[in-house]
């Protein structure tokens, strides 16, 4: 991110100010928002320096005035405002096009086959939101194939069936990281059983996708989240892979 007017000004005269003076920069640096909204006499009282010096403070870093500064910091504020927006949209359109160039690139059709052929196909989903997804996924396919679609809407009822599955049926299951080892432990069950599966994982190289039969990958860029600390994950790109799956084999029946 570029650096702003208030930064460049403090930069160029840094060799000529006084530690006093840079202490009251130093405050007004972290504190954009609320100078922001101050007057040049509640500057003086937080910083405890007289309004007279910190008038003649701007001015030495070149702003005709307190107001002038002011100004600056908060055009300062919005730039990066607008700046953080475009990135965050961006950042959406780009997980969406990267995701849709890894399904482009995959061969549906034995997947399509799967479908077809399978006596069972079982849809799990290992957090909230992957289920959410999942259950979207299973209802549409209830509604094109033949056999029984079994959403698995929590770990007990996923674990309760890998012991009885066999290879006619086949899973498909979601997971953001592919490395939960409760999961892992129940994929190596099916493996063994030589059990079809059809995984949805952001892309990396992960435990789940070494394990499937079939792997269908998205991208998913954290969106910072400016209240805590704690990032915001968006599955978006989820629900296209889900859709272009739907409308992959949609095309496959209509052949």
């Amino acid at each position: 991110m570029a650096i702003n007017n208030f930064d460049q000004k403090v930069l160029k005269t840094k060799k000529k100010l006084t530690q006093n003076e840079i202490s009251v920069l130093q405050f007004i640096h972290q504190h954009p928002n609320d100078i922001n909204q101050t007057t040049i006499s509640d500057l003086a009282k937080k910083t405890n320096f007289s309004s007279s010096f910190i008038s003649k403070l701007v001015k030495k870093i070149g702003y005709s005035s307190f107001a002038e500064m002011r100004l600056d910091i908060k055009s300062s504020i919005v730039k990066k405002a607008e700046s953080e927006e475009y990135d965050i949209l961006e950042n959406q359109n780009t997980d969406i096009t990267k995701t849709n160039s890894l399904l482009l690139q995959m061969n549906f059709e034995p997947i399509n086959q799967l479908f077809d052929s399978a006596s069972a196909i079982y849809v799990y989903g290992t957090g909230h939101s992957q289920n959410n997804y999942m259950r979207e996924l299973s209802r549409n396919l209830m509604a094109l194939v033949k056999v029984p679609v079994i959403f698995l809407s929590g770990q007990s009822e996923f674990q309760s069936v890998i012991y009885t599955a066999d290879q006619s049926s086949c899973f498909i299951i979601a997971s953001t990281t592919g490395e939960t080892k409760v999961l892992i432990d129940a994929i190596k069950v099916l493996n063994l059983a030589q059990v079809p599966i059809v995984s949805f994982t952001k892309f990396s190289d992960n435990a789940l996708s070494s394990l499937a039969t079939y792997n269908l990958f998205y991208y998913l860029t954290p969106i910072h989240n400016p209240s805590m600390n704690r990032n915001i994950r968006s599955y978006l790109p989820l629900a296209y892979v889900v859709d272009f799956v739907i409308r992959e084999y949609v095309n496959h029946l209509s052949k």
